[in-house]
């Protein structure tokens, strides 16, 4: 497969080069010269597959590996996903049950496979965690339709926090290939520049931050809004982002744009407050604790289902397991951090 970035048309590279390198001389970020297209026989053979087989034929598919399922299964274990149904029409998937309970350590383990000259303290390159992320939304899918729990037909919405805009992006490219998702559901935290973008066509690029209980969340601008204007609008309004953001001036989109970045994208700003209201609420009603990413985005889907009458099946992905802030849930539920770890292990 071959690769161009955000800010250019007409050099190409290589898979090889786009798995050790973060962005292209440019400054743009890798994508696909042509993104791959799953039809609806090989969405049903992803349910029998198992989940470390459909991770291995994704990033093979993009990096021209020849990583097998016994690979995968050796560096992540043959189970990093577990879903359970809560309230009306929602699934919690976590994709934190590995042994550290933090997806990072999948996205980690996963690079070093791809990549195996990338050193511990390197950041892993952009697109490479990219494909990783799309590979396991492709997994997920797997799993979820090999137990029956989402239907190829119908699609599922499905809501994560946005931090990077990493995995929201990761959703829209699997979309794209075909994998039946309706609604990408952001939870943003007060620095909701997705959410800017998404429902106001219009982003401070020279905000600040704001510091909040889930400082993954705080970017002033989420890195990967780049990559969504540049697959919904073009090269031309990639570069015009570009070089707003070199101003530190105001993005802002025409109507028709704002219209087309909205399509099947949602966005809501969860606040500190409400996160520990959201996690203390769903343990009483449903007896299942989420940490503070996991109620981003639980509370950015409520702000759905209320927005737009929407009754459909939802998936909520959450990326850490409650033990990560553990002191955190602790005190939002009231009990001790012990407590905590004594109702993980009833799970």
């Amino acid at each position: 497969m071959l690769y161009i970035t955000t800010r250019g048309k007409q050099d190409a590279f290589t898979a090889y080069r786009t798995a050790r390198q973060d962005r292209g001389p440019d400054g743009g970020f890798f994508v696909p010269m042509q993104m791959p297209v799953f039809n609806q026989k090989d969405i049903l053979k992803l349910g029998k597959n198992s989940f470390g087989q459909n991770v291995a034929d994704v990033l093979n598919l993009f990096f021209g590996t020849k990583i097998s399922c016994w690979n995968v299964d050796v560096v992540v274990g043959r189970r990093i996903f577990n879903a359970n149904i809560i309230g009306h029409r929602t699934l919690m998937g976590q994709l934190w049950d590995d042994l550290k309970g933090d997806f990072n350590v999948v996205l980690r383990s996963l690079a070093h496979l791809v990549s195996p000259e990338l050193a511990d303290e390197d950041p892993i390159p952009n697109w490479l965690e990219m494909g990783i992320r799309i590979a396991v939304v492709f997994a997920v899918f797997g799993e979820l339709l090999s137990e029956g729990q989402i239907s190829a037909e119908r699609g599922v919405d499905v809501a994560v926090a946005t931090g990077s805009f990493a995995m929201p992006m990761a959703l829209w490219y699997a979309r794209q290939m075909g994998l039946p998702i309706r609604s990408i559901i952001c939870g943003c935290n007060e620095n909701g520049n997705a959410w800017d973008l998404i429902h106001r066509g219009a982003v401070d690029t020279g905000a600040l931050s704001v510091q909040t209980t889930t400082p993954e969340g705080d970017y002033a601008l989420a890195p990967n809004l780049e990559r969504l204007i540049y697959a919904v609008l073009g090269h031309e309004q990639a570069l015009r982002y570009w070089w707003t953001c070199t101003e530190g001036r105001s993005y802002v989109l025409s109507e028709l744009d704002t219209e087309a970045i909205s399509k099947g994208n949602f966005a809501a700003v969860v606040s500190m407050d409400r996160i520990a209201t959201i996690i203390s609420s769903v343990y009483r009603t449903n007896r299942y604790v989420l940490e503070p990413y996991g109620a981003l985005a639980y509370g950015a889907l409520s702000d759905y289902r209320a927005r737009t009458g929407a009754v459909g099946q939802a998936l909520v992905l959450t990326e850490k397991s409650p033990a990560c802030a553990a002191d955190l849930v602790a005190k939002y539920l009231h009990i001790s951090p012990e407590e905590i770890t004594q109702l993980l292990s009833e799970v």
